[in-house]
């Protein structure tokens, strides 16, 4: 099994194991509209994949789903390298990274950790003002 905590100390980042195989940390990014943005990550590490993911990027703060929303999903979707926006149970927005575990190093996961926090950061005050 991939050894996902020593990736996070490879880097320099706490992480605590709160069920097994799912890993937790949280990080924060300064953009123009919110200087102290501050992102859950989850790393799962399951059979042939590893799944990297910023739950919630945006928390759902309606009773109905907005179509502007849906809209901008499907549109950013289509932009995205290697990374996808996907809706859970609750109505939230997350963005996911999955990387097959046979070829997970340090140096590929410090560069999902950098997409995804590239993509918290543009994408995170854009979903804010939907």
């Amino acid at each position: 099994m991939v050894d996902i905590a020593a990736f996070f100390r490879h880097y320099g980042w706490t992480c605590e194991e709160v069920d097994p195989g799912v890993w937790h940390s949280s990080f924060t990014v300064e953009t123009v509209g919110d200087p102290q943005a501050i992102y859950d990550l989850y790393a799962l590490a399951a059979d042939d994949w590893v799944q990297v993911a910023i739950s919630p990027l945006y928390a759902a703060a309606y009773t109905a789903m907005p179509q502007r929303l849906l809209s901008f999903l499907l549109h950013t979707n289509q932009d995205l390298r290697l990374a996808r926006l996907a809706l859970d149970a609750d109505g939230d927005v997350n963005l996911l990274i999955d990387v097959p575990a046979q070829h997970i190093n340090a140096e590929l996961f410090g560069q999902v950790l950098e997409l995804l926090a590239y993509y918290a950061s543009e994408l995170g005050p854009q979903l804010r003002g939907i």
